[in-house]
């Protein structure tokens, strides 16, 4: 029997696998609603965190596990008093920033009272994280984002989750890492206003920014391939056309994006963008990065792209993962609905070289289970 893991590297590879392989990446809030692993516990420990990305890929039998975040810096549970919410708990920093741990959703950073991000003129490339307080910078580390300069600065505890999940799957599934686009990185360092600003305004100092950014995410890349991922997922939700210009995704993402897939592609694995929104008129400018696959292509009314025509453009150059609304379709159609959208995605995606079936973007937080368990029923009939 063909593993998951063979599944998937059978499609990134273009080899049209005996079966189209499921993994859709899930929403915390989809994860904290549907296994048993308490908020704070996914958010701030390995064990937790390793325990829901397991629990979720058995519950939906998906073929691949996606390590979307580093692993975690546990002194937080140590710096932090915890208070308990409605909808969660409260960790309350010594310096009066606050994460929310909710029950249904990511974790939200809340900086102390009466702080600032620098302005982008007065930003410091070198010292990114001097002028923060000590609980933006834990923040950060637990996004992805620390200041990278070796691959001996990775911290041994990033590692964790990679270590546990592997241990516990035997090579059983397709393990992918992940990394953030330096434009996506750039919007944790300054208020949204201030980047949008910073591209008009002051460009030079956006791409020495975008630069430095660049090196952390290929160090953090290479160190997850070492680690024994088989592929790394290049996260740039910010980069579609609802939010920037393709001229300027052309000069701001674009060669940034390029050099980390570079450094993936020089490690034997595979790599593949996420972007969210409306990417029709981008496409090319993706696939020019280098990547081998692409990730959402949102339909209408997310996006504008229709899988024929990405299939059609596309599909026997670069492995497909999508794309199925994981609003508009999964969380308000009833089982059966979803059973047809999954078979129509199925047949078209199935043209190409490479498909895996999975939602555009994040199973949203409360997607009934049962949607997504069609999904996977779908493409096991299909392929029988």
């Amino acid at each position: 029997m063909t593993s998951g893991r063979e599944l998937i590297q059978h499609a990134m590879a273009l080899q049209k696998p005996s079966e189209i392989p499921v993994m859709c990446q899930l929403s915390i809030g989809h994860i904290l609603l549907n296994t048993s692993v308490d908020p704070v516990e996914f958010n701030f420990t390995n064990k937790g965190y390793s325990q829901g990305l397991l629990e979720i890929r058995d519950r939906y039998d998906f073929d691949g596990i996606l390590i979307h975040k580093p692993g975690r810096d546990e002194r937080v549970l140590n710096l932090t008093r915890q208070d308990v919410l409605e909808n969660g708990v409260a960790l309350i920093f010594p310096d009066g920033g606050t994460i929310l741990c909710l029950h249904d959703d990511d974790p939200h950073y809340l900086p102390p009272q009466g702080f600032h991000k620098s302005s982008i003129e007065k930003f410091d490339i070198v010292n990114m994280t001097d002028s923060v307080p000590p609980s933006m910078s834990h923040w950060w580390m637990n996004c992805g984002l620390l200041e990278l300069r070796s691959p001996g600065d990775v911290p041994e505890f990033w590692y964790a989750p990679i270590d546990l999940v592997r241990e516990a799957t035997q090579d059983r599934y397709s393990i992918h890492g992940e990394v953030n686009s330096p434009f996506d990185s750039i919007f944790h360092l300054l208020d949204y206003e201030e980047v949008l600003r910073g591209l008009i305004k002051h460009p030079d100092k956006i791409h020495k920014i975008l630069a430095r950014l660049t090196q952390i995410s290929a160090i953090w890349a290479r160190a997850q391939i070492r680690r024994g991922c088989d592929a790394i997922k290049l996260s740039s939700p910010w980069a579609g056309s609802s939010f920037i210009s393709r001229a300027h995704y052309k000069e701001f993402v674009l060669p940034y994006e390029s050099r980390i897939v570079e450094a993936v592609k020089n490690q034997g694995v595979y790599v593949y963008t996420h972007t969210c929104g409306s990417i029709g008129d981008r496409l090319d400018l993706i696939f020019e990065s280098g990547v081998q696959g692409i990730e959402c292509l949102d339909p209408p009314p997310l996006g504008d792209v229709e899988l024929e025509d990405a299939v059609a453009a596309w599909g026997d150059r670069f492995f497909i993962k999508g794309n199925i609304d994981s609003v508009n379709t999964l969380l308000t159609k009833k089982t059966e609905d979803v059973l047809k959208d999954a078979n129509h995605r199925l047949k078209i995606g199935s043209r190409g070289k490479g498909f895996i079936l999975s939602t555009a973007c994040s199973i949203a937080p409360h997607v009934p289970p049962e949607n997504v368990l069609a999904l996977v029923k779908a493409a096991r009939q299909f392929s029988s």
